[in-house]
């Protein structure tokens, strides 16, 4: 069980003893299954029943694993991404951090692209080559974050959590299996921060190409793949692990 978990599971638990100890204290309200008024016989029988359904069901959520695995089978888009990430935070801790940035860095790429192409529209039809050849460079941009947010997806639900825990909680015998396990896990770990500094970095160029797409009122389209910001995106891309 994740931290996050034990400690809904305290919070349940506790919740529910308060609440009865209040209620039944002779101290505080004092109520009685047996004896009383038909109101206040009521009240007691209902707040035990929905205790112990309170009781059962929350503890029988929170102690059953969620299933994560095939997390990408319906993700189409960068906005599918977004839910699917948000959905992945309930099941664990360790990659918790990182879902947020990847959810950010989606976020503000699709503010980033809607501002180049709106600024593209100020200066160009959408008819002429330097127009399109821009867009052809976002289309490609977009497509690196996707398969990128799609593979750290992947590595997340593929990632056995509780068992990682575990592991660092010392709780197996310290031998080469165990460190093979640590090995994998950090793979794990590792392909998830690559892959989202990659995000990182792309967004950065994605700024500097903005800066340049507004510097120019008129450009050829057999000039802009001489353009520092798109030499620098397409080597980018070029080099980027797509992490399938």
């Amino acid at each position: 069980m994740t931290p996050k978990k034990k400690k809904l599971l305290i919070l349940l638990n506790s919740a529910i003893v308060l609440i009865n100890i209040a209620l039944f204290s002779n101290a505080l309200f004092g109520f009685s299954l047996f004896n009383g008024t038909p109101l206040s016989l009521s009240i007691a029988w209902t707040v035990v029943i929905a205790s112990v359904f309170a009781f059962i069901k929350g503890n029988s959520l929170l102690f059953k694993r969620e299933e994560t695995h095939l997390l990408t089978q319906s993700i189409h888009s960068l906005n599918d991404c977004i839910h699917v990430f948000q959905e992945a935070m309930n099941n664990g801790d360790v990659f918790d951090e990182s879902m947020l940035r990847n959810i950010e860095q989606i976020k503000r790429f699709t503010r980033k692209h809607a501002t180049i192409k709106d600024i593209l529209l100020q200066k160009f039809s959408k008819d002429e080559l330097s127009f399109q050849k821009f867009s052809s460079v976002l289309d490609d941009v977009e497509n690196v974050i996707y398969m990128n947010m799609r593979s750290i997806l992947n590595k997340i639900s593929a990632f056995d959590e509780d068992e990682y825990l575990r592991l660092t909680r010392g709780e197996f015998a310290s031998n080469e299996l165990t460190k093979e396990k640590q090995s994998i896990f950090n793979e794990y770990i590792e392909f998830v921060d690559n892959a989202t500094r990659t995000n990182e970095e792309i967004l950065l160029k994605l700024d500097k190409m903005l800066l340049e797409i507004s510097r120019y009122n008129s450009i050829d389209g057999g000039d802009i793949k001489k353009l520092p910001a798109i030499l620098e995106m397409d080597e980018l891309i070029k080099n980027a692990n797509l992490y399938k």
